[in-house]
């Protein structure tokens, strides 16, 4: 099966990637490792840095839980470092649902291909006793994994089984198909793989919900705002400079709080007169920003939380 090589999908993106991140959960990270080798980038080969911290040739490898992988490359982003993640895309379409004004896109897809598998893929499926739809009652209790609760009530809510029907929904993190056997839910909306627990607890397969395969994804969708983007950089670049602080300008101003008020103070003036017709508003402006963005970084305020505010403003 044709992969296309990691490093040429990291080079597509145009930016400069400074990571990638990896699932390290036992059933996704097998899979996954095998994919990234097919596709040029060995990780067992890799030297470990610390613990969840690899790097492959110049490429750093981050290990995470698959289904954390696409926050950590929206906070990464909101730090002001690109990274690509790379995750099932089921485990990225349920972060989409969640949030859906997010700013991740997919750079790649493989293909998941196992002969193991049932389905010779992750699928996420409703499960039942018989594996029969009509023995679904009219109440009917659901069991849904937590990391796929979002897609799961989408699904409850659009499905044509369950048109009529009242469904209380349980949240687990793992085991469902024991509480369906012991009669605490009717039903649950699980991943199958190879089959092995549904046929254990003797269980049956009432319908497929979806497929699962591997995705790298960025933070670089294209909706995003050429401002945006320069916003999250200088923001992370000043970030960076109170963490790691230089003999620069910045990091003097985030040092000195007095210091920093002053300059606060001396922008704003400069920005008055601009306006006034003593200035380039737009460079005033921009200073203005930059001095804005020392308070928030030093006081540990993030962009996020200023949109939160303007947000409900609106």
């Amino acid at each position: 099966m044709y992969r296309e090589n990691m490093y040429d999908v990291i080079k597509g993106t145009g930016e400069r990637v400074s990571a990638l991140v990896v699932p390290k959960n036992n059933g996704l990270k097998g899979y996954a490792w095998k994919v990234m080798k097919e596709a040029g980038l060995d990780l067992e080969s890799a030297k470990e840095l610390e613990k969840g911290r690899l790097k492959v040739g110049d490429l750093r490898v981050l290990l995470r839980r698959g289904e954390d992988i696409p926050q950590i490359v929206v906070d990464e982003f909101n730090n002001g470092n690109i990274i690509l993640g790379l995750t099932g895309d089921d485990l990225y379409d349920e972060y989409r649902l969640k949030n859906p004004q997010n700013l991740l896109k997919i750079e790649n897809t493989y293909d998941w291909y196992d002969e193991k598998a049932r389905f010779f893929r992750p699928t996420l499926c409703l499960i039942n006793k018989s594996g029969k739809a009509q023995d679904i009652p009219l109440d009917a209790r659901i069991a849904v994994n937590g990391k796929y609760e979002n897609t799961s009530r989408n699904y409850l809510q659009t499905s044509p089984l369950f048109d009529g029907k009242k469904s209380t929904v349980a949240v687990y993190n793992g085991d469902l198909e024991s509480t369906v056997k012991r009669g605490t839910n009717d039903c649950c909306i699980d991943t199958v793989y190879s089959g092995s627990s549904i046929d254990g607890y003797g269980l049956g397969i009432v319908q497929k919900i979806r497929f699962s395969d591997l995705v790298v994804i960025s933070p670089l969708k294209t909706e995003e705002s050429f401002f945006g983007k320069v916003i999250n950089r200088e923001y992370g670049q000043i970030k960076r400079r109170k963490e790691n602080p230089t003999c620069s300008v910045t990091s003097q101003l985030l040092e000195d709080p007095e210091k920093l008020r002053r300059k606060i103070n001396e922008e704003s003036y400069e920005l008055t007169q601009a306006l006034s017709g003593k200035g380039d508003v737009t460079a005033e402006s921009a200073d203005m920003l930059y001095s804005t963005f020392l308070a928030l970084v030093q006081r540990d305020i993030t962009l996020d939380d200023i949109a939160v505010e303007i947000s409900k403003r609106q």
